[in-house]
């Protein structure tokens, strides 16, 4: 599937952004846990956040009962993860869960806060916003969960995956200068925002 595949109009499919967001949320906790704790944590994040919105909402277009959604400039799915992602916190400030999933977490949320004021303006994609937070929180996550010398050099392939993806998008908007700075600045709004938020909250966390 190409990356230029899905647009902010919401009749594409999120599914790319879904899988990315639920490998961030599925590391997170064994940056705070072990292994055999972080398990529940990382899979039930990742199957909440990242997969349930994107499958209730297909289930919900296809039924066309999207209409009884309220109104947002946030795509719905992207409304719903965000949503979960604020009950989450509570849940992990009750269960005295991992922090790291906390963090990621909360830079979901900035990058959804992010994609919803932008869009009140512009037209943004919630893929390319997704794209520049995992460039770095994926950079992060592997720089710090491989001991030694081996975080560093596995950091360098999320980020250069990611980034590639990036430039792939900008390159595909080239004919059409303002879409393809639409989704360069909504790549660096994610990075700053989303990926800024998860880092400084791991900064506290760990």
């Amino acid at each position: 599937m190409s990356f230029g595949a899905v647009r902010q109009e919401g009749q594409g499919t999120f599914a790319v952004p879904a899988a990315l967001w639920s490998a961030i949320l599925l590391a997170a906790p064994f940056l705070s846990f072990a292994p055999a704790a972080a398990w529940p944590w990382g899979v039930g994040a990742a199957l909440l956040l990242g997969v349930f919105p994107t499958v209730l909402i297909a289930t919900l277009r296809r039924r066309c009962d999207l209409r009884l959604l309220p109104p947002s400039s946030l795509p719905p799915a992207v409304l719903g993860a965000a949503a979960l992602a604020g009950m989450t916190q509570w849940a992990i400030l009750w269960l005295d869960g991992p922090l790291a999933l906390s963090a990621a977490a909360f830079g979901l949320i900035t990058s959804a806060v992010v994609l919803m004021i932008a869009n009140c303006f512009a037209s943004w994609d919630w893929l390319d916003v997704s794209l520049g937070a995992g460039v770095v929180i994926t950079a992060a996550e592997a720089y710090l969960l491989l001991p030694g010398g081996y975080g560093p050099a596995a950091a360098v392939v999320p980020a250069a995956g990611l980034g590639t993806a990036v430039a792939l998008r900008f390159r595909e908007a080239a004919p059409h200068h303002n879409y393809r700075f639409r989704r360069l600045a909504a790549a660096a709004a994610g990075a700053l925002a989303g990926g800024g938020v998860f880092l400084w909250l791991l900064s506290h966390a760990r």
